[in-house]
């Protein structure tokens, strides 16, 4: 029941650094060197610099390598044996350009923002409702940390384990001794020795291979938990404040509705007593509101591009992945089954969580329009007309300002993917 909380776990806690999912989170980004320690409040240890530069060293040479495979086989290999190369490439690409992130001043300002100012935890005393959001919230979180954790070490086993079972049940490392077999591997690179029938050769890159799907799936399953947890508690402060909103005070007088003219209308207003307490109000959701608009506008800053890259490589990559698992071959489906179904279901989550957005800013601009605006003097009037225009505004997260990321792209996404291999299908049948 590691996977579940029921907010227990927060007794004790005094700050977000604190929170159980979150020092998985760490815990793993460390490891890649990619959790900005210095603008959280976290001391970096010594190792961490090494860490950062030696991943991205070893990502951006997988990838160089794997180009150089790729250039040296096509023609060679069919493309069935070489998609598989083309797939670990890409996931490679899209590894180095998420390792880059830590780089970016507008990373290390939103990972600041967030844990000081964005975290649900720091919102949690402000009302009865806001503490309910944040255990609804943590919960959330915790169960999608250590779900994703869990499914990226069967991911990373499945697909290193696969190839060593083959050699294993093909009995290739007696048959290589004859010249009559190869050693099978998970990745493919082009390289200077020989790996695929001596032993020393594959021993190298089979720990190799080993230390890449480790490094290339942190850097896809933490970069989409930490955009899905800031995604998460987003929603948190927008349900919140159309809470806060719903609630708002109305005058302590009684409405009398008088029809003097046609579509007149008689409305008793706030007493000054109240009209003080009206200004603290509203002055209070435009801060909550510009909150939620500042981190969207950081993320968009910060992950805009990467999104970008994420969304290219499933347009690529599910084609591909679709075209392997077609020949439903057992050790094929073993090794590419389940990559498939996780790279699927990392775009259909990351689309949905996204959507919530969207969903939610047209509640929002509901919730402002129903606020007793009638019932207020001018300058209020004005406060909730400038608010109700902020809120009409989309909060709908779209990479490098093109793409909009939700559920209508990942559609878009699924059915061009399914028509490429359709067609890639046709072509490989054919050669």
């Amino acid at each position: 029941m590691f996977i579940l909380s029921d907010g227990s776990d927060l007794k004790g806690v005094h700050r977000v650094l604190d929170i159980k999912y979150i020092k998985v989170l760490r815990l793993f980004m460390r490891v890649n060197g990619i959790w900005p320690d210095e603008y959280v409040g976290d001391t970096p240890t010594k190792w961490t610099p090494l860490r950062r530069y030696l991943t991205l060293f070893c990502s951006t040479m997988c990838y160089i390598t794997g180009q150089l495979y790729l250039k040296e086989n096509i023609g060679e290999i069919n493309f069935f044996d070489l998609g598989q190369t083309y797939i670990t490439v890409l996931m490679t690409f899209v590894s180095v350009s998420r390792h880059l992130m830590i780089y970016r001043k507008s990373y290390k300002e939103i990972s600041r923002f967030f844990v000081t100012e964005v975290h649900l935890f720091n919102w949690k005393d402000d009302s009865e409702y806001a503490m309910e959001i944040h255990l609804l919230v943590h919960k959330i979180s915790n169960f999608f940390v250590m779900y994703l954790h869990g499914m990226m070490f069967i991911g990373v086993f499945m697909f290193n384990l696969t190839p060593l079972y083959n050699n294993y049940s093909n009995d290739a490392f007696t048959n290589r001794l004859h010249g009559n077999a190869t050693l099978e591997h998970a990745v493919y690179y082009s390289l200077p020795f020989d790996y695929t029938t001596q032993i020393p050769g594959y021993i190298g890159v089979f720990i190799y291979n080993w230390f890449m799907s480790f490094v290339c799936c942190i850097n896809f399953c933490a970069g989409d938990i930490y955009m899905s947890i800031l995604v998460f508690h987003i929603w948190g402060h927008m349900k919140i404040l159309i809470n806060n909103l719903e609630e708002f005070p109305k005058p302590s007088g009684v409405k009398s509705f008088t029809n003097i003219k046609r579509n007149a209308i008689q409305t008793v207003l706030y007493n000054e007593d109240e009209k003080q307490q009206v200004i603290k109000r509203l002055r209070e959701l435009v801060k909550h509101h510009c909150l939620i608009i500042k981190s969207i506008r950081i993320m968009s800053s910060a992950f805009g591009y990467v999104l970008f890259v994420y969304l290219g490589f499933h347009q690529v990559c599910g084609c591909i992945l679709l075209l392997e698992c077609s020949s439903l071959e057992p050790s094929t489906l073993t090794r590419f089954a389940l990559l498939t179904a996780m790279i699927f279901q990392q775009l259909i989550q990351i689309s949905v969580i996204f959507e919530q957005l969207g969903i939610m800013a047209e509640k929002l601009t509901i919730a402002v329009y129903n606020l007793p605006w009638e019932c207020m003097e001018l300058r209020n009037r004005r406060i909730v007309h400038i608010m109700l225009r902020q809120s009409q505004l989309p909060l709908r997260f779209k990479a490098l300002n093109m793409i909009e990321v939700g559920g209508e792209t990942m559609v878009k996404i699924l059915k061009t993917s399914i028509s490429y291999f359709l067609m890639l299908q046709t072509f490989a049948t054919k050669n």
